[in-house]
């Protein structure tokens, strides 16, 4: 496999390591009144000032307030303002007609250890040019948090550790201009696939009767229903491709599996970074079958026409160089570095995780939410919180009744007091 060229633009480089830098309080301080006081527009000034300085100290101390006005780790690169408050997101979207697009998540946005998921998310939605402009143009952004996130530190004892988060997931909500969710996209998808979705989406809020609610959300399940008969007749088309047996088996779930398991195999490109550090700690997080990873990503090739579909080739590209950059970019900056070759690894096997997520998540979970969608009783809104608790617990298998996200079976003996656990 050739190398991939490994250059980094000195602005996002500067970009990338300012991330790293811990705002200071005068800075966090400052840039809650700027958020405060302007909005999108504070945020625009301040892109304006950051890119007409020269890389250096006070650069790095821009970007990283930056940061704290957007809500955003690497707004420098995204560009985006994020709202944290419905309420405000609300008056902004009546404000500039635009409908809302809610990210909802386990941590937060603006913290470096948000959940996988997320992270993603900012790397290679957020980051990417062309997605980042079609966001800015088209929705008010809003993040909210499920819950926080489960953080692990493995410690070897030497002074070598490493930090990162555990379960969980993420969904983007459709809000209409009035703050009523009217779609939902679970989980990871590539830039593409993405924007389609979501172009979609805003075509059907088009289409929304201005004046009857009664009308708007008969609309809106009549959409869903047939975008669930679109979605089975695609799989159908797809299923009579090559690896229709690997197909049909890709729809069914595992006998026994237990609770970390089921969430974990929602997400492909998550499950690729949590499921061994749930293995080292002695959770059941399943396995990851390479045939299965390689059918959902020849699906999404097929479902958004993503390159070449002959069975073997390698996946399309799907990042851009913004993303492709920010990925490398935060790969290299710990103390242990990887080598050209093993850059020219990483890339192409998580472009094809995301093109894999791309079609479990539209295939095998959206369909859920089409249904659900559908229905609804049309007589009353969606309400927010009962649709966010059913999508964590029946379509992400994580449920907010459970405390511990499965992590806690207490099937098996540990040898540990109480198995580990402590309350607070």
């Amino acid at each position: 496999m050739p190398n991939l060229p490994f250059t980094l633009s000195l602005s996002l480089l500067a970009a990338c390591t300012s991330a790293y830098a811990l705002p200071s309080t005068q800075i966090a301080v400052d840039a809650k009144v700027l958020r405060a006081g302007g909005g999108p527009a504070t945020l625009d000034t301040l892109l304006a000032r950051y890119d007409a300085m020269a890389p250096g100290s006070e650069r790095d101390e821009l970007a990283a307030q930056i940061d704290q006005v957007a809500a955003q780790r690497y707004a420098t690169i995204s560009r985006l303002y994020w709202y944290t408050d419905l309420e405000a997101a609300k008056t902004a979207a009546q404000q500039t007609k635009k409908p809302i697009l809610e990210l909802r998540l386990l941590g937060r946005l603006d913290e470096e250890l948000s959940c996988a998921n997320s992270r993603i998310f900012r790397e290679t939605l957020y980051a990417n040019a062309t997605v980042s402009k079609f966001l800015r143009e088209n929705f008010v952004l809003l993040w909210t948090t499920e819950r926080p996130v489960p953080k692990v530190t493995i410690d070897f004892g030497d002074g070598r550790t490493i930090r990162t988060t555990t379960t969980g997931n993420s969904a983007h909500f459709v809000r209409d201009s009035r703050g009523e969710v009217v779609d939902l996209l679970p989980g990871v998808y590539a830039p593409a696939p993405f924007r389609a979705e979501l172009e979609q989406s805003l075509a059907m809020i088009e289409k929304l009767d201005a004046g009857d609610a009664r009308k708007r959300r008969d609309q809106v399940r009549a959409y869903h229903a047939a975008s669930a008969k679109e979605t089975r007749a695609q799989w159908a088309r797809i299923g009579s491709r090559q690896y229709s047996s690997l197909f049909a088996m890709l729809m069914k779930n595992k006998p026994d599996q237990s609770a970390v398991e089921l969430a974990q195999m929602r997400t492909i490109s998550k499950a690729y970074i949590e499921v061994p550090q749930l293995a080292m700690f002695g959770a059941e997080p399943g396995t990851l079958a390479e045939d299965e990873t390689a059918a959902w990503a020849f699906a999404g090739q097929l479902a958004w026409d993503l390159g070449k579909h002959e069975k073997g080739e390698k996946p399309p590209t799907v990042l851009d160089t913004q993303s492709r950059t920010l990925v490398i970019a935060l790969h290299q900056a710990g103390p242990i570095k990887a080598s050209s070759d093993e850059i020219a690894a990483l890339i192409p096997r998580f472009e094809q995780h995301l093109t894999a997520d791309s079609a479990l998540n539209e295939f095998k979970l959206r369909t859920k939410i089409h249904d659900h969608f559908a229905a609804h009783d049309a007589a009353k809104p969606i309400e927010f919180a009962a649709l966010d608790k059913w999508l964590y617990a029946d379509v992400f298998g994580t449920p907010i009744t459970d405390r511990w996200l499965g992590l806690l079976p207490r099937t098996d003996v540990t040898g540990l007091p109480g198995d580990g656990a402590t309350m607070p």
